[in-house]
Protein backbone atom coordinates (compact mmCIF):
# COMPACT_ATOMS: atom_id res chain seq x y z
CA UNK A 1 0.00 0.00 0.00
CA UNK A 2 1.43 3.38 -0.99
CA UNK A 3 2.22 6.21 1.40
CA UNK A 4 -0.19 8.45 -0.56
CA UNK A 5 -3.02 5.97 -0.07
CA UNK A 6 -2.19 5.73 3.64
CA UNK A 7 -2.45 9.48 4.18
CA UNK A 8 -5.71 9.66 2.21
CA UNK A 9 -7.23 7.03 4.49
CA UNK A 10 -5.98 8.89 7.55
CA UNK A 11 -7.42 12.20 6.36
CA UNK A 12 -10.77 10.56 5.62
CA UNK A 13 -10.91 9.22 9.19
CA UNK A 14 -9.86 12.53 10.71
CA UNK A 15 -12.60 14.60 9.04
CA UNK A 16 -15.36 12.49 10.61
CA UNK A 17 -17.29 14.65 13.13
CA UNK A 18 -16.85 14.03 16.84
CA UNK A 19 -19.65 12.30 18.78
CA UNK A 20 -22.26 14.93 19.62
CA UNK A 21 -21.85 14.40 23.37
CA UNK A 22 -18.24 15.59 23.07
CA UNK A 23 -19.23 18.92 21.50
CA UNK A 24 -19.74 21.76 23.97
CA UNK A 25 -20.53 25.44 23.56
CA UNK A 26 -18.81 28.43 25.11
CA UNK A 27 -19.92 32.07 24.91
CA UNK A 28 -18.45 34.35 22.28
CA UNK A 29 -19.64 37.89 21.69
CA UNK A 30 -22.45 39.08 23.97
CA UNK A 31 -25.15 41.69 23.58
CA UNK A 32 -25.02 44.95 25.50
CA UNK A 33 -27.23 43.62 28.30
CA UNK A 34 -25.13 40.44 28.53
CA UNK A 35 -28.27 38.32 28.34
CA UNK A 36 -27.42 36.77 24.95
CA UNK A 37 -24.18 35.31 23.60
CA UNK A 38 -22.97 33.67 20.43
CA UNK A 39 -22.59 29.94 21.03
CA UNK A 40 -19.14 28.79 19.91
CA UNK A 41 -18.72 25.03 19.51
CA UNK A 42 -15.58 23.40 20.84
CA UNK A 43 -14.26 19.94 21.72
CA UNK A 44 -11.78 19.17 24.48
CA UNK A 45 -8.19 18.52 23.39
CA UNK A 46 -8.38 15.01 24.83
CA UNK A 47 -10.91 14.04 22.14
CA UNK A 48 -8.50 15.26 19.44
CA UNK A 49 -5.69 13.20 20.99
CA UNK A 50 -7.97 10.17 21.24
CA UNK A 51 -8.81 10.41 17.52
CA UNK A 52 -5.16 10.80 16.55
CA UNK A 53 -4.17 7.82 18.69
CA UNK A 54 -6.87 5.73 17.03
CA UNK A 55 -6.19 6.75 13.43
CA UNK A 56 -2.43 7.34 13.35
CA UNK A 57 -0.71 6.26 16.59
CA UNK A 58 2.73 7.49 15.46
CA UNK A 59 1.72 11.18 15.26
CA UNK A 60 4.08 13.70 16.82
CA UNK A 61 3.81 17.27 18.08
CA UNK A 62 6.25 19.87 19.35
CA UNK A 63 5.77 23.44 20.58
CA UNK A 64 7.58 26.76 20.52
CA UNK A 65 6.48 29.10 23.32
CA UNK A 66 7.03 32.86 23.23
CA UNK A 67 6.31 35.04 26.26
CA UNK A 68 5.26 38.62 25.52
CA UNK A 69 4.49 41.37 28.07
CA UNK A 70 0.72 40.91 27.83
CA UNK A 71 0.31 37.41 26.39
CA UNK A 72 1.82 34.04 25.60
CA UNK A 73 2.10 32.85 22.00
CA UNK A 74 2.54 29.19 21.06
CA UNK A 75 3.38 27.55 17.74
CA UNK A 76 2.50 23.84 17.38
CA UNK A 77 4.09 21.59 14.76
CA UNK A 78 1.94 18.49 14.21
CA UNK A 79 3.31 15.59 12.14
CA UNK A 80 1.05 12.84 10.80
CA UNK A 81 2.33 10.10 8.45
CA UNK A 82 5.40 12.19 7.67
CA UNK A 83 3.41 15.36 6.86
CA UNK A 84 3.91 18.38 9.15
CA UNK A 85 1.48 21.26 9.54
CA UNK A 86 1.48 24.11 12.04
CA UNK A 87 -1.01 25.97 14.17
CA UNK A 88 -0.65 29.00 16.39
CA UNK A 89 -2.38 29.94 19.62
CA UNK A 90 -2.24 32.77 22.12
CA UNK A 91 -3.65 33.67 25.50
CA UNK A 92 -3.73 37.00 27.28
CA UNK A 93 -2.04 37.03 30.66
CA UNK A 94 -5.00 39.00 32.02
CA UNK A 95 -8.53 39.22 30.71
CA UNK A 96 -8.56 43.00 30.44
CA UNK A 97 -12.20 43.09 31.54
CA UNK A 98 -12.99 45.00 34.73
CA UNK A 99 -9.51 44.36 36.05
CA UNK A 100 -10.16 40.65 36.50
CA UNK A 101 -7.52 38.23 37.69
CA UNK A 102 -4.47 37.16 35.71
CA UNK A 103 -4.90 34.02 33.60
CA UNK A 104 -3.25 31.20 35.55
CA UNK A 105 -3.08 28.65 32.72
CA UNK A 106 -2.07 30.87 29.82
CA UNK A 107 0.54 28.48 28.40
CA UNK A 108 -1.81 25.50 28.59
CA UNK A 109 -4.65 27.43 26.94
CA UNK A 110 -2.44 28.79 24.15
CA UNK A 111 -0.89 25.35 23.55
CA UNK A 112 -4.32 23.70 23.28
CA UNK A 113 -5.45 26.34 20.82
CA UNK A 114 -2.31 25.92 18.71
CA UNK A 115 -2.67 22.12 18.76
CA UNK A 116 -6.31 22.24 17.63
CA UNK A 117 -5.50 24.69 14.84
CA UNK A 118 -2.79 22.37 13.59
CA UNK A 119 -5.28 19.49 13.70
CA UNK A 120 -7.76 21.52 11.63
CA UNK A 121 -5.21 21.69 8.83
CA UNK A 122 -5.49 17.90 8.62
CA UNK A 123 -9.30 18.16 8.67
CA UNK A 124 -9.77 17.14 12.30
CA UNK A 125 -12.37 19.39 13.89
CA UNK A 126 -12.55 21.65 10.83
CA UNK A 127 -16.33 21.26 10.58
CA UNK A 128 -16.75 23.06 13.93
CA UNK A 129 -15.80 26.32 12.23
CA UNK A 130 -18.62 25.85 9.69
CA UNK A 131 -21.40 25.51 12.26
CA UNK A 132 -24.02 28.28 12.06
CA UNK A 133 -23.59 31.09 14.57
CA UNK A 134 -26.53 31.11 16.95
CA UNK A 135 -27.42 33.63 19.66
CA UNK A 136 -28.43 31.85 22.87
CA UNK A 137 -29.52 32.84 26.36
CA UNK A 138 -26.47 33.62 28.48
CA UNK A 139 -25.83 33.48 32.22
CA UNK A 140 -23.24 36.21 32.71
CA UNK A 141 -22.62 35.31 36.38
CA UNK A 142 -21.72 31.72 35.46
CA UNK A 143 -20.30 32.66 32.02
CA UNK A 144 -22.34 29.86 30.55
CA UNK A 145 -24.62 29.29 27.55
CA UNK A 146 -28.05 28.45 28.96
CA UNK A 147 -29.70 26.74 25.97
CA UNK A 148 -27.01 25.38 23.63
CA UNK A 149 -28.14 24.82 20.02
CA UNK A 150 -28.71 21.45 18.40
CA UNK A 151 -26.10 20.24 15.94
CA UNK A 152 -27.26 20.00 12.30
CA UNK A 153 -27.35 16.54 10.72
CA UNK A 154 -24.22 17.12 8.67
CA UNK A 155 -22.26 17.77 11.90
CA UNK A 156 -23.06 14.31 13.31
CA UNK A 157 -20.92 11.18 12.86
CA UNK A 158 -22.34 8.63 10.43
CA UNK A 159 -23.68 6.31 13.15
CA UNK A 160 -25.58 9.07 14.94
CA UNK A 161 -26.92 10.48 11.68
CA UNK A 162 -28.29 7.08 10.65
CA UNK A 163 -29.87 6.51 14.06
CA UNK A 164 -31.50 9.95 14.01
CA UNK A 165 -32.90 9.40 10.52
CA UNK A 166 -34.25 6.00 11.51
CA UNK A 167 -36.00 7.40 14.58
CA UNK A 168 -37.44 10.25 12.54
CA UNK A 169 -38.75 7.78 9.95
CA UNK A 170 -40.44 5.67 12.62
CA UNK A 171 -42.08 8.74 14.15
CA UNK A 172 -43.19 9.97 10.73
CA UNK A 173 -44.78 6.63 9.87
CA UNK A 174 -46.67 6.63 13.16
CA UNK A 175 -47.83 10.21 12.61
CA UNK A 176 -49.03 9.49 9.08
CA UNK A 177 -51.69 7.00 10.03
CA UNK A 178 -50.37 3.62 11.09
CA UNK A 179 -52.27 4.10 14.35
CA UNK A 180 -55.98 3.93 13.45
CA UNK A 181 -57.84 7.16 14.08
CA UNK A 182 -60.96 6.88 16.29
CA UNK A 183 -64.28 6.93 14.47
CA UNK A 184 -66.90 7.22 17.23
CA UNK A 185 -69.88 7.76 14.88
CA UNK A 186 -69.23 5.84 11.67
CA UNK A 187 -71.59 6.32 8.73
CA UNK A 188 -72.92 2.84 7.87
CA UNK A 189 -73.29 3.85 4.23
CA UNK A 190 -69.60 4.68 3.84
CA UNK A 191 -67.95 2.17 6.18
CA UNK A 192 -66.35 -0.69 4.16
CA UNK A 193 -67.47 -4.07 5.36
CA UNK A 194 -65.06 -7.03 5.32
CA UNK A 195 -67.54 -9.44 3.81
CA UNK A 196 -68.38 -7.19 0.86
CA UNK A 197 -64.77 -6.39 0.11
CA UNK A 198 -63.49 -9.93 0.39
CA UNK A 199 -65.97 -11.32 -2.15
CA UNK A 200 -63.89 -10.14 -5.13
CA UNK A 201 -60.11 -10.28 -5.55
CA UNK A 202 -58.77 -9.39 -2.12
CA UNK A 203 -55.95 -7.44 -3.73
CA UNK A 204 -58.51 -4.89 -4.94
CA UNK A 205 -59.56 -3.98 -1.41
CA UNK A 206 -59.37 -0.19 -0.98
CA UNK A 207 -57.62 1.04 2.18
CA UNK A 208 -60.09 3.18 4.21
CA UNK A 209 -59.63 6.94 4.55
CA UNK A 210 -58.84 6.59 8.27
CA UNK A 211 -55.44 5.16 7.33
CA UNK A 212 -53.90 8.25 5.77
CA UNK A 213 -50.61 6.71 4.68
CA UNK A 214 -52.27 4.33 2.22
CA UNK A 215 -55.83 5.75 2.00
CA UNK A 216 -57.44 5.08 -1.36
CA UNK A 217 -54.82 2.56 -2.48
CA UNK A 218 -55.52 -1.04 -3.39
CA UNK A 219 -54.12 -3.58 -0.99
CA UNK A 220 -52.00 -5.13 -3.75
CA UNK A 221 -50.26 -1.77 -4.28
CA UNK A 222 -48.88 -1.20 -0.78
CA UNK A 223 -45.78 -2.81 0.79
CA UNK A 224 -46.20 -6.30 2.15
CA UNK A 225 -44.71 -5.18 5.47
CA UNK A 226 -47.58 -2.70 5.83
CA UNK A 227 -50.14 -5.40 5.04
CA UNK A 228 -48.59 -7.59 7.74
CA UNK A 229 -48.81 -4.70 10.17
CA UNK A 230 -52.49 -4.13 9.37
CA UNK A 231 -53.17 -7.83 9.86
CA UNK A 232 -51.79 -7.70 13.42
CA UNK A 233 -52.99 -4.24 14.50
CA UNK A 234 -55.40 -3.55 17.35
CA UNK A 235 -58.60 -3.09 15.30
CA UNK A 236 -61.23 -1.25 17.32
CA UNK A 237 -63.27 0.59 14.67
CA UNK A 238 -65.27 -0.77 11.73
CA UNK A 239 -62.78 0.57 9.13
CA UNK A 240 -59.90 -0.94 11.08
CA UNK A 241 -61.64 -4.30 11.39
CA UNK A 242 -62.44 -4.27 7.67
CA UNK A 243 -58.83 -3.56 6.78
CA UNK A 244 -57.55 -6.16 9.21
CA UNK A 245 -59.81 -8.85 7.75
CA UNK A 246 -58.75 -7.93 4.21
CA UNK A 247 -55.08 -7.92 5.14
CA UNK A 248 -55.32 -11.36 6.72
CA UNK A 249 -57.19 -12.71 3.72
CA UNK A 250 -54.57 -11.24 1.37
CA UNK A 251 -51.72 -12.86 3.32
CA UNK A 252 -53.53 -16.21 3.26
CA UNK A 253 -54.11 -16.01 -0.48
CA UNK A 254 -50.65 -14.69 -1.34
CA UNK A 255 -48.16 -16.20 1.12
CA UNK A 256 -44.58 -14.89 1.01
Amino acid sequence: MSHEFDISQILAALVEPFPSNEVEFKPGATNREKTKALALAYVDSRSYIQRLNLVCPDWQDDYRITMLPDRVVVLCRLTIAGVTRTGDGECLLSSGEDGERTEANAVTSASAQAFKRACVKFGLGAYLYALPQVWCDYDHAKRKIVNPPQLPDWALPAGEWTEKRTQAAVQRVAAEGFVPEPDPVPDPATVPQPEAQVQGDIGDFIVPEAFKKHAGLKLRNIPRSSIEWYAQMDARTPPARALQAAARAFLDKYPA
